[in-house]
């Protein structure tokens, strides 16, 4: 500010940027620190917003000045999108269809999603879609575990919004519960002649859960 017959002696807010507009930190110097926080977090790439506040200088004997306004623009940024875990429950022969949870995007939309850490080796097989669709097949790979024992399997994914922003990582558990496999049986052969008394054992049945 200039004074044509004194000094200026400092400076006064008038008007604070408003509710929603982040904050304002407004010192006698003239001196000032805005800091948008989450409020602008809905502007997209490319997107803006101005935001105002208003000030007065004041000199040596006590002269205030007419307000002056300060317009701020704020320039959106992509936000990356959120995903969310989840977890789901099978038995140890039924396959699992699912959805992962619907991710949000504060300032765009999501395009779809991907698998980011699949479910591992001797953990039955997935099946993921870019539309966060999937498919859990057990297999064979849980028939040990016995009526009511369980073992978890994870695998995580990421979300892709429309500007290409990408989540973090979230983990989808699945649990697979046991259930009783039937034992199963040999077939076996013997000889003996038609006037010998045969003793024997049929062969050992296995049971893979108990």
């Amino acid at each position: 500010a200039s004074d044509v017959d004194g000094t200026i002696a400092g400076y006064n807010l008038a008007t604070d940027v408003g509710t929603g507009n982040g904050s304002l930190t407004f010192n006698a110097d003239g001196s000032y620190s805005f800091t948008p926080g989450d409020d602008f977090d809905g502007l997209a790439a490319g997107e803006s917003r101005d935001i105002t506040f208003s000030y007065t200088a004041t000199d040596n004997d006590g002269g205030v000045s007419e307000p002056k306004t300060v317009t701020i623009t704020v320039t959106g940024t992509n936000d990356a999108p959120i995903a969310v875990a989840d977890t789901r429950t099978t038995g140890e022969n039924t396959v699992l269809t699912g959805q992962v949870p619907v991710a949000t995007d504060v300032d765009g939309t999501i395009a779809g999603y991907d698998l980011a850490t699949d479910i591992g080796t001797g953990n039955g097989s997935l099946s993921f879609n870019s539309d966060g669709s999937y498919s859990f097949t057990p297999g064979t790979d849980f028939d040990s575990l016995a009526a009511g024992e369980s073992r978890d399997v994870t695998f995580s994914y990421t979300a892709t919004d429309n500007d290409g922003g990408v989540s973090a990582p979230k983990t989808v558990t699945i649990t697979v519960t046991g259930t009783n496999d039937a034992p199963v049986a040999q077939a076996g052969t013997a000889t003996t002649e038609e006037n010998t008394l045969l003793t024997g054992q049929v062969p050992a049945a296995s049971d893979v859960d108990g």
